[in-house]
């Protein structure tokens, strides 16, 4: 399987540049063999391990409105039905393409080495989620999670840098992610994932969440959800 974790800062930039050139970019829809879900935006939805996961892939209204043409954004539901605190992490949610395996990791829109400048605060209800330590500067109000969690500098900033390349992060975009961190049991969580945005060659890609035991760091289970293009 080959893997886009890894991208040099060039061909990130290129990726997400080139999208708002034309309407070359795919727009996400379920596939026909999703299950569907109802509700606005495009959704569909599994369950893995007591966790139920809902993917909406229109479901993004806000600034910038054109951000399909830069880049993918999925709104993720996450409810955790289960008894063991579950990890969620940027590394482990992906887009895979059916084609030819190539894996897509998601976005982080957070600048971490530098002073936060305007704290935010989640768009949409949470509970039982305590948000990754190193993101408290952006969320004061939220729980920190005291558990081992380590951060990845490199994969967190050569992101970060193309978002900038192309104007990005939006406000918007901050404050309606899903920031890392931990989902305890009966806890509820909502926001967006940012992908980079996707030509019309890729017919099938798989969101796919490796769901991980907070404490052991054991895997529990992948939530699988397919999408096509158009």
């Amino acid at each position: 399987m080959k893997s886009k974790f890894r991208l040099s800062m060039l061909c990130i930039v290129g990726a997400l540049g080139a999208a708002g050139c034309s309407r070359n970019y795919a727009k996400l829809t379920p596939a026909p063999s999703a299950s569907l879900v109802s509700g606005p935006g495009g959704g569909a939805g599994t369950i893995v391990e007591g966790v139920r996961v809902i993917a909406r892939s229109e479901a993004w209204h806000w600034d910038p409105t054109n951000l399909h043409s830069k880049v993918t954004p999925i709104l993720i539901e996450l409810q955790n039905l289960g008894s063991r605190n579950v990890a969620l992490r940027y590394q482990r949610i992906t887009l895979v393409d059916a084609s030819d395996g190539t894996v897509f990791h998601a976005m982080p829109p957070y600048d971490i080495n530098a002073s936060v400048k305007q704290k935010v605060t989640m768009a949409y209800p949470y509970s039982g989620y305590a948000v990754a330590p190193y993101l408290t500067g952006y969320y004061p109000g939220m729980l920190r999670y005291n558990g081992a969690w380590a951060y990845d500098a490199g994969y967190y900033s050569p992101y970060y840098t193309a978002y900038v390349k192309v104007e990005l992060p939006t406000m918007d975009m901050v404050q309606r992610a899903l920031p890392e961190g931990v989902l305890s049991p009966d806890g509820t969580a909502n926001g967006f994932v940012y992908f980079e945005s996707f030509d019309r060659d890729s017919q099938i890609l798989t969101l796919t969440i490796d769901l991980v035991n907070a404490e052991t760091n054991c895997p529990l289970g992948q939530a699988k959800i397919p999408f096509r293009t158009r």
